[in-house]
């Protein structure tokens, strides 16, 4: 039974904002996870302005969800966002950042398929769930840039992209020439994600306050979960992935963010029992954040 497993501990912020890319399905996946799963969602974001990739509205619900998640923050309490299109990662992460401004710069593990580095000048599709990385990095169109602040939410040197295997090379050398870690698909088959994760934790704490983690549905293989809105193959082994959590607990991680799921496309319930195995392993990490020093 799906609900057998309450989530007591987790607090969730619901991002219910499909309007990134090109098919709908991915704003509902808060609300029916919440039903689904027995969630308590502490807080649900949703667009005011309905418009398909169009920066304003996009910016506008970025920005409510930066200060949700901002106000959130202040208690240093473990979150899980729950997305949404991956263009939520612009307000989760700017609310994160600003919270912690004073204190130092936060980390981010960027786990998916793809790199979501592309700015409006390099994106063939104009879809804004590609570009919420290059975003962070205060790179991009001025309303998605400047959200809570115009500072650049993230640091290069305090990222690493994991299972990086679809992208184009616009994206591949912006972040080359800014000195991005990424652990493309090929690195994770020869060292084992365990390793990978173990080093690239390393690399994003080294010079941060602490880290989150942005897990996008696609970063696993689609024999896992498919109901992605872009299934790419050969990803991530969801056990292996499972099995990583104790390095998130020893490690403690500010916060989690779980996008791309379209409950409209997961016929048979597999994607949301591999979304119930995640968030009861996210359940072991809701002790308090810490910072490194």
């Amino acid at each position: 039974n799906l609900a057998d497993l309450m989530y007591d501990n987790l607090f969730f912020i619901g991002a219910s904002s499909g309007l990134g890319g090109n098919q709908s399905g991915s704003e509902k996946a808060p609300f029916f996870l919440k039903n689904a799963l027995k969630l308590k969602l502490f807080q649900e974001i949703q667009p005011f302005f309905h418009e398909r990739n169009h920066y304003e509205s996009i910016a506008h619900f970025n920005r409510e969800l930066a200060k949700a998640i901002f106000a959130f923050a202040k208690r240093e309490e473990f979150f899980v966002t729950l997305g949404g299109d991956h263009s939520c990662a612009i307000g989760t992460w700017s609310g994160v950042a600003e919270n912690y401004r004073q204190q130092g710069d936060i980390g981010l593990l960027w786990i998916d398929a793809h790199m979501d580095a592309h700015r409006s000048s390099t994106s063939k599709s104009g879809n804004i769930h590609g570009m919420p990385l290059a975003v962070l990095l205060g790179f991009g169109n001025k309303h998605l840039v400047n959200i809570l602040s115009s500072t650049p939410k993230l640091k290069p040197q305090n990222i690493a992209l994991v299972g990086t295997r679809s992208y184009e090379k616009e994206e591949a050398e912006f972040l080359k020439q800014l000195g991005v870690n990424i652990y493309f698909m090929e690195n994770i088959k020869q060292r084992g994600l365990q390793e990978v994760l173990k080093e690239a934790i390393n690399h994003v704490t080294a010079s941060s306050i602490g880290y989150g983690i942005s897990f996008d549905l696609d970063s696993l293989d689609p024999s896992f979960a498919d109901a992605v809105g872009t299934p790419v193959p050969f990803g991530l082994n969801l056990e292996e992935f499972l099995k990583c959590f104790v390095l998130f607990q020893e490690t403690p991680t500010l916060a989690f963010e779980l996008v791309e799921y379209n409950p409209d496309l997961d016929m048979k319930f597999h994607s949301l029992n591999v979304i119930k195995r995640i968030l009861s392993c996210c359940n072991t990490l809701h002790k308090k954040s810490i910072t490194y020093s």
